[in-house]
């Protein structure tokens, strides 16, 4: 009995070998060939995560603007600053935000990963 391929491929040769030893290197090579599409799409994963949360989003919408402190955005947020803590220390985890001191203040700006993160966002 000859193995035939159900896909509708005109490479069914190269796409289901089969000859055993050459369809398990298939397999092999298929999987090589997808790990990197299945470690984009943890970290994209990971990134929409972290943008699903409006304060999140709405902390970059402002940096995009001009850089603020937290006091700025908490006050604009109307939340505590612990809360607005969390958010920074998330965004800036994930190379989202930049951290500048001067004096006792930390401003915070938008990052060139926030910037493309939010103009992803535009396009939808």
């Amino acid at each position: 009995m000859i193995n035939q391929c159900l896909c509708e491929s005109k490479t069914a040769k190269l796409c289901c070998p089969g000859d055993e030893k050459l369809r398990n290197e298939w397999l092999f090579s298929l999987e090589n060939e997808h790990e990197p599409l299945r470690q984009t799409s943890k970290e994209i994963a990971k990134k929409l995560k972290l943008l699903s949360n409006s304060n999140r989003l709405e902390i970059l919408l402002m940096l995009e603007q001009r850089e603020h402190c937290m006091d700025e955005i908490a006050r604009k947020l109307n939340s505590k600053k612990p809360a607005i803590s969390y958010h920074l220390s998330l965004l800036k985890k994930h190379g989202m935000v930049c951290v500048k001191k001067r004096s006792r203040f930390t401003f915070y700006s938008l990052s060139h990963s926030g910037k493309k993160a939010i103009a992803a966002f535009e396009m939808i």
